[in-house]
């Protein structure tokens, strides 16, 4: 009775269409489950993602799990996790797109997942780093394992909204380090980021992590734009 008292007062609103849940819903209401748009986290290549990599990374496989476009709510979502404090959301729909990951694991042999770090001025203002998030819902429910301090990001970079990928690569160059080579030697590491766009992070990241001695790379978004 009081949880319903509390619903009431202060109801719990769908992360994507900020509409009141129901109390048997949690972060996403029923419509919105249904309707976001998932393009399939295993596509036949070459493919719209696989593009954004192909002959700039030797990369294995690239995932999306939403789909991105501007204004909808999808953008919702993510603004929800990266700005507005909803670690928690990150963490349900890292392990929803884990679940459907997990349905196919058997086709893929992923040792270790990171996630895209964050430089330490900007965790410790944000207080969380949503990559994060995500990657642990995936580690949760697919049981590989996760690791959030062997990759560091080494500074800020300016803002990459409006760049083209060249651009966003040059001002990444330099970014990321790895802190325990010995971590990643022979593995094949599934690299975690919330969003893809042209694809610049991801593969500055992956240039370290594969020059440490990782085997493969892999590549997945919890969105991206296509």
């Amino acid at each position: 009775m009081f949880k319903r008292i509390l619903q009431l007062l202060y109801p719990k609103r769908c992360g994507a269409c900020d509409l009141p849940l129901l109390e048997s819903e949690d972060f996403l209401c029923t419509a919105c489950r249904i309707e976001l748009p998932k393009p399939g986290l295993f596509l036949k290549s070459p493919n719209w993602l696989s593009v954004k990599f192909d002959g700039l990374f030797p990369f294995t496989y690239v995932h999306a799990f939403f789909l991105f476009s501007s204004g909808s709510k999808v953008q919702h979502l993510m603004h929800q996790i990266k700005y507005k404090g909803q670690k928690d959301l990150g963490e349900f729909l890292g392990a929803w797109c884990g679940a459907h990951l997990k349905n196919n694991i058997q086709l893929i042999s992923y040792d270790l997942i990171i996630p895209i770090p964050l430089f330490h001025k900007k965790f410790k203002e944000r207080g969380y780093n949503q990559a994060a998030c995500i990657a642990q819902g995936i580690s949760q429910m697919t049981q590989i394992p996760y690791c959030e301090n062997v990759l560091r990001r080494l500074s800020q970079s300016q803002s990459l909204v409006g760049q083209n990928r060249v651009s966003r690569y040059e001002t990444l160059s330099g970014v990321f380090e790895v802190a325990d080579p010995s971590v990643l030697k022979g593995k094949h590491v599934l690299l975690v980021d919330d969003t893809l766009t042209t694809g610049a992070t991801f593969i500055a990241a992956a240039e370290k992590i594969k020059a440490a001695g990782a085997s493969e790379i892999s590549f997945l978004a919890l969105a991206a734009l296509k």
